[in-house]
């Protein structure tokens, strides 16, 4: 494939007449037209003009009845990408379609056929590969917007592994502004989505190519202070919240000790413990203190998210929070915690406070930074009356008492914005109808402030906005980024980062400019990156450091089981369910000495490797995962997956049919339920091989499982 030199209407499918290029979005498209790549572009950029771009090219030099895939999370992104490619691209408009859920799958199958440019949601895309509706072998070129979502169970990482699976030549072209700060991350975006480390294309607002193409973005940070009402409503709730964390302390469920737990603890702190004393419940282990823990530690998170609405919303959040706990405290399915917060006594001084605050000052339960808000909105609207302003808010309640707060507020018109799912009688969500109807209306005018969830942040086709404001902060680099890009497209803009300080609002707006400033250094340096992603695992790449659990509670960990697996359950739902390997005939012999299942994941990509090294394997439908010159067995399990029993029971059946056999543990994708949890499995699993007598190996990444299986190719005897 050649590279894109200029448009015209004899050599390109591109329509010149509408379509304006700049120099660096074809430069960027060059370098992705012949392989796998990611191109990181602020909002505002136009990354779908380099998808246009590449579709186009690809077009030109693949055979007769191509096709190209765009894919992207929501259906409105979907729809915006379909009316720029209609626009740009010379290609009848009967051959492209939008395929939804919405449409019958019979129709989607005829509708794949014959059409030549498609536009999923991907998890339309996934459920009709899942079922073998069609194939992807004659698939030219997918495009993955918002690429950043390839990660854990998301569609895209399927439909990714399928795709190369059918055709090795095909294209595949990820597109995000916001790929994530760690190596890790990075690493793991690229892996899922088979693009070489070497192929990211990245510009930042600074670069020389890209930034006259950019208007000014100020940033402003603005901080508050707790006023005297909220400061003794939070010291008595951390007062309350102290005594819960001394006492998970005091019975060794805690690491930290010492006055202020509540400022050595955080909320992921409790939600790990939660997770383990779970664990512990399931099995035969000690019992002693457990279920108490269980109520004190589910106490203790119902407080750490009161404190959070008190730094955070204001004191009306906090009186809507102890209206919902009292309701829930009267219902029969109730649980422990929630009867003893809900007639906790000094809970019931704070309560009856803001009940009477309501009564006679209903001002001071509002939080200082929606004073700061009325006052940017009415000078931005003073100053510029036809501006539109976006407010990001974390809880929906929040919404609802700003907007109705700014309503009374003359120059100001105010909507909510919200997600479909509805919370309850006085909080509806929004069908998506009823949301394009409000965006459309945010366009017109006809309202000035968008206040919204995160639900703005991605995906909508939301009119640019000349002010962003942050009513709360997030500690997301990818969130921060997405948010940003709603203002500075076309025009100068603003945002506003609304804080409290010295809570942890101000530790999250840290950690989102660190993790911004990394993510960009990170991309910025892709041999660094290369050289992590060849050889450091998975789990050696932290963000933050670990720290190790104590002697004594170490041990308390290791009484999870005697039996270390859990209950057995069926293999996960593999890559290579979605559609048989098809492999190069010349691959496919009979006396090939690999053999591979077809429900072995692809995760491993030894297909791939195995054909890079010429050598001859079969896909068979088989229960074994790996056999060897018809004598060798290499069985995979997933420690979280398999019983003792089971175990045994398999081995004793495997050795019926094989000369040796190697059992591998797979920790590659092992996320633990607690701090250790894979180094106690470990342990255990060499514990037990050698008291039953068989070779387990435990691998933490795809190149071990290789290793294995060529050092036995070479030397089988």
């Amino acid at each position: 494939m050649g590279e894109i030199k200029e448009v015209t209407n004899e050599t390109s499918n591109l329509n010149s007449n509408e379509l304006q290029i700049r120099e660096y979005q074809i430069n960027i498209a060059n370098k992705c037209v012949n392989k796998n790549s990611l191109v990181v572009l602020p909002t505002g950029l136009g990354k779908t003009i380099i998808a246009v771009l590449v579709a186009s090219k690809i077009l030109n030099f693949s055979p007769p009845q191509s096709k190209i895939i765009v894919l992207a999370p929501t259906r409105p992104l979907i729809n915006q990408h379909y009316e720029t490619f209609l626009r740009f691209l010379k290609i009848p408009k009967e051959k492209l379609v939008i395929l939804t859920g919405k449409i019958l799958p019979e129709k989607r199958i005829d509708l794949f056929n014959n059409n030549e440019i498609l536009f999923y949601t991907p998890q339309t895309l996934r459920n009709d590969l899942v079922l073998k509706k069609y194939i992807l072998d004659n698939t030219a070129l997918i495009v993955f917007d918002e690429a950043h979502h390839a990660s854990g169970d998301y569609a895209y990482s399927m439909i990714a592994d399928e795709f190369i699976d059918h055709n090795p030549d095909g294209v595949i072209l990820g597109l995000t502004a916001s790929p994530g700060s760690s190596k890790n991350k990075i690493n793991t975006l690229c892996t899922n989505l088979h693009i070489p480390i070497e192929n990211i294309h990245i510009r930042t607002r600074k670069d020389d190519d890209v930034k006259t193409y950019l208007k000014p973005m100020d940033i402003y940070k603005i901080g508050v202070n707790l006023t005297s009402l909220m400061e003794d409503v939070y010291h008595l709730l951390t007062v309350v919240l102290d005594e819960r964390l001394h006492y998970l302390s005091q019975i060794n469920f805690l690491e930290a000790n010492g006055k202020k737990l509540h400022t050595k603890v955080i909320r992921k702190d409790l939600l790990k413990l939660n997770a383990e004393l779970v664990i512990t419940l399931k099995n035969n282990g000690d019992k002693t203190g457990v279920y108490s823990a269980l109520s004190i530690n589910a106490q203790a998170l119902i407080l750490f998210h009161m404190l959070e609405l008190v730094e955070q919303q204001g004191l009306n959040v906090l009186l809507d929070y102890f209206n919902k706990l009292n309701r829930d405290a009267k219902k029969k399915s109730c649980s422990k915690a929630t009867k003893i917060l809900a007639s906790e006594g000094r809970l019931q001084r704070i309560y009856l406070e803001l009940k009477k605050n309501v009564a006679f000052s209903p001002e001071n339960l509002i939080h200082p930074k929606y004073h700061i808000l009325v006052k940017i909105i009415q000078d931005e609207l003073y100053n510029n009356p036809t501006s539109k302003i976006l407010v990001f808010v974390k809880l929906r309640n929040s919404i609802r008492n700003i907007v109705h707060n700014l309503k009374d507020i003359k120059s100001i018109k105010p909507v909510r914005f919200v997600g479909q799912s509805t919370k309850s009688q006085d909080d509806k969500g929004l069908s998506q109808k009823r949301q394009i109807e409000i965006l459309n209306e945010f366009k017109q005018g006809i309202y000035n402030t968008l206040v919204s969830t995160n639900v703005a942040e991605e995906g909508l086709d939301i009119a640019e906005c000349d002010l962003v404001i942050f009513y709360d902060v997030v500690a997301s680099e990818i969130r921060l980024i997405q948010r940003k890009g709603r203002t500075a497209r076309h025009r100068e803009g603003r945002v506003v980062i609304l804080y409290t300080k010295g809570t942890r609002d101000d530790v999250y707006l840290r950690i989102a400019l660190s993790k911004l400033n990394r993510m960009n250094i990170n991309l910025k340096n892709p041999q660094q990156l290369k050289d992590s992603y060849r050889f450091e695992s998975p789990q050696n790449i932290t963000i933050e450091k670990e720290v190790l659990p104590k002697e004594d509670y170490r041990t308390h960990k290791e009484s999870i089981s005697q039996e270390f697996f859990p209950k057995k359950i069926s293999k996960r739902n593999y890559q290579s369910k979605l559609q048989s390997f098809i492999a190069g005939e010349q691959l496919i012999k009979s006396n090939s000495p690999v053999k591979l299942s077809k429900s072995l994941p692809m995760k491993y990509g030894l297909r791939k490797k195995l054909q890079n090294e010429k050598i001859l394997y079969d896909i068979e439908e088989s229960d074994l995962d790996i056999v060897l010159f018809n004598k060798i067995l290499i069985q995979i399990y997933d420690p979280k997956e398999y019983d003792l029993k089971s175990l045994i029971s398999d081995i004793e059946d495997f050795r019926q049919i094989t000369s040796l056999l190697i059992i591998v543990f797979d920790f590659i994708e092992f996320k633990e339920d607690m701090e250790g949890e894979k180094r106690i499995l470990k342990r255990k699993i060499q514990e037990v091989s050698k008291q039953h007598n068989f070779q387990a190996i435990t691998i933490d990444n795809e190149e071990e499982l290789y290793f294995i299986i060529k050092n036995v190719l070479e030397n089988p005897k």
